[in-house]
């Protein structure tokens, strides 16, 4: 808040609130071995196809489409005239809402397509896990399912892509729910947890050619994250605290049986991940999050990524993929106050060419800047968080009195960071400031910061309640028009905190929230090792059931005074409808002023592109008629 500058530039119009519901033009994208074609994952009024183009424009592009509702995940070539893409559809088995996964397969010379694997007779909700691309062999992939229905512990199978036939690897084994292969084909870990909850992680010897229990590597345990494996299976590059606070990366060694160097490690933040080679034998960089997603690269390997990151600092360039050769990229650029888009990057450029934006109708000049700032809370923990400006507050002396938003991330257990965030972004462009916070409980900050919150709800709904009286304090934000929003946990928390100090906020809005404690419990239960996910979600913070109720908020409802937004799925399979149809029926006891959405089949992100206009359009008027509209928003 130092700068008297805030952002440059006149703000346009605002965009339509239908604009902020528009599913990703582009969601993912891949160059095929040969360097000849690029398929690309683009939505097209709401529906994602894959588009498929000669590099260089030449002939016509070829377009398969996936189905409304479909989401996409990845898309890969196999081979040169083969590409293949996940995707994810929402289902119900015996009344209980899946997502389930495929992988969707074609060809661009015969053109035929169709699912790689498909279930028969039986649902089986993982299908598209592949655990080797096998590289040298194009024709097929190591994938990880079970010809048993509801079987948690798959075999590998070798898979032909173009036919689907497949041939047994290796018998899956009790408790092993995960592989992970070498890259060249042979499974070296098998990692998951027994039907009794107990945590389990199989390690393949070379020399003696059994598998071996992760007992017998001291400083490896059945959780240990694993991010690659190198030199022939003999090297492992793992995250580990080594007695600090924060996750590193290091390097073991299987037959040594021990750490042998340390990769990288930040006292600051938590390595998430790291870049490898294009062959996969060496790590050449490490990647954490700190206001925005980083990479550190490691000695002094240089690529194309570096020469775009050293011209966009503002940007986050995010590898999508690359030719073999390496000289040609395919990239995600954005920036807080910019949605990107989808760019290609060639050695002998000065600029990368853009392929797609990221959405038609949000540009950066309607979008408001965004600020890393840090505020205090009430033990004297300092929390991290993010401010979005209106797009027409310009200077510091503006940003004052401003209508604003309070917006806690869900998870609980993610983070927000410096980057584009368009839940955040269409409260900006109404003329409302918004602050994000990482409250306790966060992850990336080390495990102390982490755990302040897991073991403890109530602290992590204090941390963002004192960020909404900093800004009042500082006379940033308008009491009178400051409202607290959020999705999962964001809405959880925007719903408590309506009920814990009704004093505080003019409204909530509630999208996918988790309402009851104990009935959320429950729901995790109807899923295979949901006792223990259970466990492990709400840990140690909710043991005692008079707690559980008290911080539920449909047993709360009548302390809620303020008009309340609640939006939800039909097939939400993170927190199921169930919750929102409790909370709703408990707000009309207690006669609150509130608005319902309730979306047929639909899921927790709200997949469907029309789904997503109407949350956006009813939002707005919401808050039109709780606050009238903003004079900071640009007519």
């Amino acid at each position: 808040m130092s700068s008297s500058i805030l952002v440059n530039g006149a703000a346009h119009a605002a965009p339509p609130a239908e604009a902020f519901g528009e599913l990703p033009i582009a969601y993912d994208a891949a160059i095929s071995p040969d360097g000849k074609h690029i398929a690309v994952v683009v939505n097209v009024e709401g529906e994602y196809v894959i588009y498929v183009q000669n590099i260089d424009n030449q002939g016509d592009p070829q377009y398969i489409r996936l189905g409304e509702g479909v989401k996409p995940g990845f898309i890969k070539w196999a081979n040169d005239h083969r590409w293949v893409a996940s995707i994810n559809r929402q289902d119900t088995f015996r009344n209980t809402p899946y997502t389930a996964s495929y992988l969707y397969s074609a060809d661009i010379k015969t053109q035929e397509s169709g699912l790689v694997v498909e279930p028969r007779g039986m649902f089986r909700q993982n299908n598209s896990r592949v655990i080797d691309w096998l590289e040298d062999d194009p024709n097929h992939i190591l994938m990880a399912y079970s010809d048993k229905e509801f079987d948690p512990y798959p075999d590998i199978k070798k898979v032909n892509v173009a036919t689907g036939r497949d041939r047994t690897v290796k018998r899956g084994k009790n408790g092993i729910e995960y592989w992970i292969s070498d890259g060249d084909g042979t499974p070296r870990i098998g990692a998951g947890q027994t039907d009794g909850g107990d945590k389990k992680m199989i390690i393949y010897n070379s020399e003696t050619q059994r598998w071996d229990r992760s007992d017998d590597y001291p400083g490896i345990t059945p959780e240990t994250d694993i991010y690659g494996i190198l030199k022939d299976g003999t090297e492992l590059v793992i995250a580990d605290y080594q007695g600090r606070d924060t996750l590193g990366l290091y390097i073991y060694n299987l037959k040594q049986k021990k750490i042998t160097r340390t990769l990288f490690h930040n006292d600051k933040y938590d390595a998430s991940g790291v870049v490898l080679s294009k062959d996969g034998e060496t790590v050449i960089g490490a990647r954490y999050i700190a206001d925005k997603d980083k990479i550190e690269l490691l000695d002094k390997y240089g690529t194309l990524l570096d020469r775009l990151r050293a011209k966009f600092t503002d940007y986050t360039v995010d590898f999508v993929d690359q030719t073999e050769n390496g000289k040609t990229v395919l990239v995600k650029m954005s920036a807080a106050y910019d949605p990107g888009g989808l760019y290609i990057f060639n050695s002998g450029d000065e600029l990368p060419a853009r392929l797609s934006r990221m959405y038609n109708e949000i540009v950066p000049d309607d979008l408001g800047n965004v600020s890393a700032v840090h505020y205090t809370a009430r033990d004297g923990e300092k929390i991290p968080a993010f401010v979005t400006f209106p797009p027409n507050v310009k200077t510091t002396e503006q940003f004052k009195d401003l209508p604003f938003i309070i917006l806690p991330h869900g998870g609980p257990y993610a983070r927000d960071s410096h980057e584009f965030d368009y839940f955040a972004q269409f409260f900006a462009t109404r003329g409302y400031g918004v602050l994000q916070m990482n409250f306790r409980g966060s992850e990336g900050y080390g495990k102390s910061f982490a755990e302040a919150g897991r073991s403890n709800w109530v602290v992590m709904q204090e941390d963002v309640e004192d960020g909404a009286r900093w800004l009042m304090e500082k006379g940033y934000a308008d009491p009178e028009r400051t409202c607290i929003a959020g999705w999962s946990y964001g809405g959880y928390a925007a719903l408590m905190g309506v009920a814990t100090d009704p004093d505080l906020y003019k409204c909530a809005i509630a999208m996918a929230a988790l309402t009851d404690i104990d009935e959320a419990k429950k729901d995790l239960k109807k899923y295979r090792g949901g006792k223990h996910a259970a466990e492990k979600f709400f840990g140690k913070a909710f043991e005692d059931k008079d707690l559980r109720r008290a911080n539920s908020p449909v047993n709360v409802a009548e302390n809620i005074t303020v008009p309340v937004f609640l939006a939800h799925g039909d097939k939400d399979e993170n927190v199921q409808f169930e919750q929102f149809e409790r909370m709703k029926k408990a707000l009309e006891k207690a006669d609150v002023k509130a608005t319902f959405l309730e979306f047929e089949d639909e899921n927790h992100n709200l997949s469907v592109q029309k789904n997503r206009e109407t949350f956006f359009v009813e939002m707005e008027k919401f808050l039109n008629d709780v606050n009238g509209p903003s004079e900071y928003m640009v007519p």
